[in-house]
């Protein structure tokens, strides 16, 4: 007797489609979404060319903006370090380009998620698995980012091992909330093409920030627009562990994080709802 039907029917017998199922117990819930987050890992790694531009392009917009705007920056807004200054943005960049939801919405589409109501697994596993992946990959690009920022002279302030995990631990978080909204449209709308045009509404977010230069030197309504939008004190926060800790900073930018995956989760698990209720 396998551990799938000792918690979910009789031996050799499989759960009929809406059958009720018995409670699994929490190790077992913890093993499917442990085998989930590892398929989903594993794809990620199979597939390189799946998450190599979503650390590319951050890369390329990060050497572009010290090439072009560097010295400018350094002359005209008083930025002694233009490359600290920026590798935040590219950090947080690299954790937008999140793809978990590409890979569930083809799950959704050739019928694995329908295969699953077959079988002992929960499908809420599949989703948090599928988040996770992202997590991997949210980490494995901010630490290679981080890598070439101090390989380029980019330090961090006080201890530079506190600061590289503080400015790590917050792009995590942001990143998990980024892969939540485009879950949440693979859940809702099982459309590839949906799916895939996530970033064209949130995207926007990223570039009401000060990332080219301190917000106390805007005007007018993009400065408003800048002080409204939760990312831009996320990117201070972040910014806050290079050149100086400040208090105050950071924990407005772990709260708009932690609020803004609050949201973006809500969403998720009311597009689960909605999912399963379709079967």
């Amino acid at each position: 007797m396998t551990a799938a039907t000792e918690r979910f029917g009789e031996p050799g017998r499989p759960i009929e489609r809406g059958e009720p199922r018995t409670l699994a117990a929490p190790t077992g819930y913890f093993s499917d979404v442990a085998a989930m987050a590892g398929r989903s890992i594993r794809g990620l790694l199979r597939e390189p060319e799946s998450f190599i531009p979503a650390l590319i392009i951050p890369l390329f917009f990060f050497v572009v903006q010290l090439g072009a705007l560097g010295k400018v920056a350094e002359r005209a807004f008083g930025i002694s370090n233009y490359a600290a200054f920026q590798l935040p943005v590219a950090v947080l960049f690299a954790a937008a380009n999140t793809s978990g939801g590409n890979a569930l919405v083809l799950d959704i589409a050739n019928g694995y998620w329908d295969k699953l109501s077959l079988t002992p697994v929960h499908r809420s596993a599949m989703v948090i698995g599928t988040l996770i992946g992202e997590v991997f990959a949210v980490i494995g690009y901010s630490v290679l980012l981080i890598a070439f920022g101090w390989v380029i002279g980019v330090r961090f302030a006080g201890h530079e091992v506190f600061g590289a995990l503080g400015l790590l631990s917050l792009t995590v978080l942001f990143g998990m909330g980024f892969a939540a909204i485009s879950i949440a449209v693979a859940l809702a709308t099982g459309s590839v093409r949906a799916t895939q045009t996530t970033f064209v509404v949130f995207f926007p977010l990223l570039f009401l920030t000060p990332g080219t230069l301190p917000r106390e030197l805007m005007t007018g309504w993009f400065k408003t627009a800048v002080s409204i939008n939760p990312v831009t004190y996320i990117l201070e926060a972040a910014r806050s562990f290079i050149f100086r800790f400040d208090g105050p900073l950071l924990a407005k930018g772990f709260g708009a994080s932690l609020g803004f995956c609050a949201f973006t989760f809500a969403l998720t698990v009311l597009a689960f709802k909605r999912r399963a209720r379709m079967g």
